[in-house]
């Protein structure tokens, strides 16, 4: 019943909300479709409080402020606490050599099953011996006991929490949840706390939390996606920015739900409008947007270890290349070369991966480059060439900029309309458009709508963000046309605020029409997953991977993964396949998230899904690999060669090509065919570098095989395999991989999502059918690990080619044939 209550609720609100799509409404588009423009001073936006509109006794407000002090002194002592504990667990892992997800397989299954636990005691005992000598280099967590006073301060905080102080009781929860501040982690007791404030005050926050348990099923909890919809839909009905999120992302998906565009776009547009508020409320021309989310795949050179395809490794620099760039600019900044001085100022202006922002230090170069470039007066030098002029002029503009913002100098808005007037003239883009915002405003000049249309035009046709958007805005009720053409252009680059705007105007005809429904859930997404200053949870994850919380880490990033972040569930499943498949893990707690190893590898291979549906590099030849294996789901080699496909045509993945080639030289999963075996070999090895070796032994292997199979009469194909190879049959292959036109993301979604979910009452495949993808298929296959995966695997296409009898002498004429040539080889001549 509380189910149903809750669910016609959230219908209620959504459409109320999805309904009023007014914001700050200054122009309209002609014909039916209007354009929202949120104002210059945007509106309040404020989180929603649980005890909003509910005033206080004075007997109950001197009780709170009596709390809420206690609660101040308790926390200040255990961050202070917490902080030191994360600068000494930060130290123990730079020191280590190698990445700390290094993985190490648990050799002791392939033994016996009386032998398995008597060798993982031994190793235990060395390993024990090994860290109590000091001679054992793999990274482990330090097991600390905290300090008489911070355990008093943990058991007042949880007095607190028990008298029902809101603040007390959500850290206490999250103490448990993430094993902080002096306490141990426990899932179990997190969860119940979390449900006890979701229901006794219908917390927003712990409303969420209760429906991240359920939907995810960790510690212990079942997993039921009715209750975890339930529980997420009413803290995103009190607005709750990460529920809206994770609403919004089930809603377009259709993951345990039905898949409708409305709800997704009422949800996603209430957070946007809250996103774009926060954005406008900061310095002038917006603030700055957030810090680069680290792909942790790419601090381990891809998923797989190695670059298997283009866009595997999305970084273009390393750590330690990076630093040694950063170094060699600074030591010819220090020569005077104003060059790498600018190049050091925009680094640390817009901040790096590998680069903490700092204003301050960005202020000192840039005034470096102006004293070198600019007379006392604040002329150019006149023997500056346009080199000189290119890199005046963008120093200029920036610090102009920076004055005008009170950047890592004080607000100075005089001199910053000296300085951007002077990259004006020098034709830098930022500064023609911030000088463009304050003659719009009237800061330091008479306000010109005017000048300000002229000024953000030519920001515009220099290519500038920014510019195209403010141009749109300030032309939108006369040139409705050209605004959204400048809209669509400053999208293109990423700037939220051209995707808010069109989002909210695809909104108002989205009821009439599936496509602008869909363009606006695509906008608000967009702004709400980069305009995230508020309810991202990277920030978090990955402070936690850099101290060696692995826990921590996976927790905080499937709370993305569920919100619908691809980083957040590529991350989160690298981390929980690590604890799936490590032999140790550097911190055992991220074993503890599930109760079993089959836990793990199932939800990994739901987020590498979910992943390789949002075009995650890698993820969908993961996908692939649990189908192969049967890791978290059945073995289904059929569908395995699917998702191979996808990742072979689609991304140009190495190792898909070489698992697609195996797959047809052996007949696993699709009809047994040499020719295109020897095809996707082929591509592979012209795709791939790091698997060049391997595709040219498969290539011997295959000549060997097709050579047998023709001695002993098989099918082998119309035409020999090296002379005349020919051309890939699609029909077949469509065939082979379970799809007349080529396998579609649609077959792959399905498999993603929920044992109870929307997918089963379909008939499609669920959770026990897919859900699953991880790292081992293309890996296991080159270390020769794929015994489970052929066993009973599929048909071969001629009934007999693939028995014990056939293999075996395939191998000894393999071996015969390679002797032969080697013999050929070494013959003098």
């Amino acid at each position: 019943m509380r189910l149903w209550v809750g669910l016609v609720l959230w219908s209620a609100v959504s459409g109320f909300a999805y309904a009023d799509t007014d914001l700050s409404t200054e122009t309209s588009l002609s014909g039916d479709t209007e354009l929202l423009i949120p104002s210059q001073t945007p509106p309040a936006f404020e989180e929603h409080d649980s005890n909003e509109g509910r005033k206080l006794s004075l007997e109950e407000q001197k009780k709170k402020d009596i709390f809420d002090k206690q609660f101040a002194d308790i926390y200040a002592e255990l961050v202070e606490y917490q902080n030191a504990v994360d600068m000494e667990d930060e130290k123990r892992v730079l020191s280590i050599k190698g990445s700390i997800l290094d993985t190490r397989r648990d050799l002791t299954r392939y033994l016996p099953e009386t032998l398995q636990q008597p060798v993982r005691r031994i190793r235990g005992t060395i390993v024990s011996f090994l860290k109590w000598t000091g001679h054992y280099s793999r990274y482990s967590r330090k097991v600390r006991t905290p300090p008489e006073r911070i355990q008093e301060a943990i058991a007042q905080l949880s007095g607190l929490a028990d008298r029902g102080h809101q603040d007390s009781m959500l850290l206490r929860a999250e103490m448990d949840m993430y094993g902080r501040y002096g306490a141990p982690m426990d899932l179990a007791s997190a969860f119940t706390r979390y449900q006890k404030m979701a229901e006794s005050s219908g917390n927003a926050t712990a409303q969420y939390m209760v429906g991240f348990f359920y939907s995810t099923g960790i510690g212990g909890v079942p997993q039921q996606n009715s209750l975890a919809l339930l529980y997420t839909t009413m803290a995103a009905i009190q607005e709750y920015g990460p529920a809206e999120m994770v609403v919004g992302f089930r809603s377009i998906m259709g993951l345990g739900t039905a898949e409708t565009c409305s709800g997704a776009v009422a949800n996603y547009q209430s957070a946007a409008r809250r996103s774009i508020g926060h954005f406008l409320s900061g310095p002038p021309l917006g603030r700055a947007m957030p810090k680069y989310r680290v792909r942790l795949s790419d601090e381990m050179g891809s998923a797989y270890g190695v670059q298997t395809g283009p866009n595997s490794i999305h970084r273009s620099i390393g750590r330690e290349a990076f630093g040694e760039l950063i170094e060699y600019y600074r030591f010819s900044a220090q020569k005077g070369n104003f060059k790498a001085s600018l190049a050091l100022a925009d680094l640390y202006y817009s901040g790096h991966q590998f680069l903490e922002r700092n204003l301050t230090v960005t202020s000192r170069h840039v005034r470096r480059v102006l004293s070198q470039l600019f007379t006392q007066e604040g002329k150019l030098r006149s023997d500056a060439g346009q080199a000189e002029v290119n890199v005046a002029g963008h120093a200029a503009g920036l610090y102009g900029l920076m004055l005008l913002r009170g950047e890592g100098v004080p607000v100075d808005t005089s001199l910053a309309l000296k300085w951007l007037r002077i990259g004006t003239e020098l034709g830098h883009g930022a500064a023609i458009n911030a000088l463009g915002y304050m003659h719009q405003h009237g800061i330091e000049v008479d306000p010109s709508a005017e000048d300000a249309i002229e000024l953000y035009k030519r920001a515009a046709d220099r290519g500038h963000s920014g510019g195209h958007v403010n141009y749109a805005l300030a032309v939108s009720s006369t040139m409705p046309k050209a605004a959204v053409n400048s809209l669509n252009r400053a999208a293109r680059s990423g700037h939220v605020l051209a995707h808010f705007n069109l989002g909210e105007m695809h909104a108002r005809v989205a009821e009439t029409s599936e496509v602008q429904c869909r363009l606006a859930v695509a906008s608000y997404r967009f702004v709400v997953e980069n305009a995230d200053w508020q309810h991202s949870p990277f920030a978090q994850g990955i402070a936690a991977f850099r101290r060696g919380d692995l826990a921590g880490a996976a927790l905080h990033y499937m709370r993305a993964a569920e919100m619908g972040y691809g980083v957040g569930q590529l991350n989160a499943a690298v981390l929980l396949e690590h604890a799936a498949r490590a032999d140790y893990q550097g911190d055992p707690r991220l074993a503890e998230i599930y109760e079993t190893r089959g836990q793990l590898d199932r939800q990994a291979g739901v987020y590498w899904t979910r992943a390789a549906n949002q075009n995650i590099a890698d993820a969908r030849v993961k996908q692939g690999d649990h189908y192969y294996h049967g890791r978290g789901t059945e073995c289904n080699p059929t569908r395995a060669a699917a998702a191979y496909r996808i990742a072979a045509e689609s991304e140009r993945n190495g190792l898909a090509m070489w698992n697609l080639g195996y797959m047809f030289e052996n007949g696993i999963g699709v009809e047994r065919d040499f020719h295109l075996a020897k095809r996707y070999y082929d591509l592979a090895v012209e795709t791939n570098e790091n698997g060049r070796l391997a595709g040219y032994v498969s290539l011997v292997r295959l000549c060997a095989k097709y050579l047998w199979a023709w001695v002993r009469g098989e099918d082998v194909g119309d035409a020999p395999l090296f002379f005349a190879p020919r051309l890939v049959n699609t029909a077949k292959m469509a065939a082979g991989s379970g799809s007349n036109g080529g396998p579609k993301n649609d077959d792959m979604n399905d498999v993603a999502d929920e044992g109870n979910g929307y997918a089963h009452q379909q008939g499609v495949h669920g959770v026990d059918e897919l859900q699953a993808d991880e790292w081992g298929l293309g890996a296991d296959i080159l270390n020769g690990d794929d015994d489970h995966a052929r066993g009973g695997a599929g048909d071969d296409g001629d009934g007999d080619g693939d028995d014990e009898e056939g293999d075996l002498g395939a191998g000894i004429f393999f071996v015969v044939v390679v002797l032969a040539i080697g013999w050929f080889a070494i013959q003098p001549r």
